[in-house]
């Protein structure tokens, strides 16, 4: 606070934003791997001795700076899992479903669609979603889901009978790459509206290929380490 004119500023990364920017990128951190508002803005206060009066001050950042991905994903398998899960809302018996395809050889989920009806059309725009994230000269050989019909016309409606459909027929032939999954949900909070559930989901996602793509970069680093070893032994 200047005593001369009484402008108050304040020492920031970003323009016009009272916080710094570690504050905000760790508190939107922590509200999208579970935490709930209060408790978010606590740990926040306590980490950076900075307080944050209000939950509304976080709910804000997070909706704000949500981060998303498009990116192209390289190296998918021949056969891609596909289900969808219903997660839980503030709201009675209101339900929304996300629906999710997953890569079980990069572990990252190819594409994503949140609705509140399980319909067709819904099956349609997550194949969709998942296509864009394909590389140029890439389709997979086929797409395991459950029995639900609509699946099945998706499929055939967006890739033109190039990919095949594998319907779940027992347990030993099971989905369970994309079962085991969904146990996400349950570090999920309940959501208010569709379009923060959204936000979030993204978030959560791109959170979450980010972690695969790198534990995989740091795999194929360590192997071909070992394989240099092992020629220069022979050598």
């Amino acid at each position: 606070m200047c005593r001369g004119c009484g402008q108050q500023s304040v020492d920031t990364d970003w323009k016009r934003m009272r916080f710094p920017k570690e504050v905000v990128e760790t508190s939107v951190g922590l509200r999208h791997s579970g935490l709930i508002l209060n408790e978010t803005k606590k740990n926040v206060s306590k980490i950076y001795k900075i307080p944050v009066k209000a939950c509304s001050t976080i709910w804000r950042w997070s909706q704000r700076f949500t981060k998303q991905t498009h990116e192209i994903i390289q190296g998918l398998s021949e056969r891609l899992h596909g289900d969808e899960t219903l997660l839980k809302t503030f709201q009675k018996l209101v339900f929304y479903y996300f629906w999710a395809i997953k890569c079980p050889k990069t572990k990252c989920i190819v594409g994503w669609h949140l609705s509140e009806r399980r319909t067709l059309r819904d099956a349609k725009l997550l194949f969709w979603e998942a296509r864009r994230r394909f590389p140029v000269d890439y389709l997979p050989k086929a797409i395991r889901t459950d029995k639900m019909p609509a699946y099945r016309f998706a499929i055939s409606s967006v890739f033109k009978h190039e990919v095949g459909h594998e319907k779940v027929v027992s347990f030993k032939h099971g989905n369970n790459v994309i079962e085991n999954f969904f146990r996400c949900k349950r570090r999920f909070p309940r959501f208010r509206t569709l379009e923060s559930a959204r936000k979030y989901i993204g978030h959560w996602v791109a959170e979450y290929n980010a972690e695969k793509m790198q534990i995989l970069e740091m795999f194929i680093i360590r192997l071909c380490k070992a394989i240099d070893f092992l020629l220069l032994q022979k050598i």
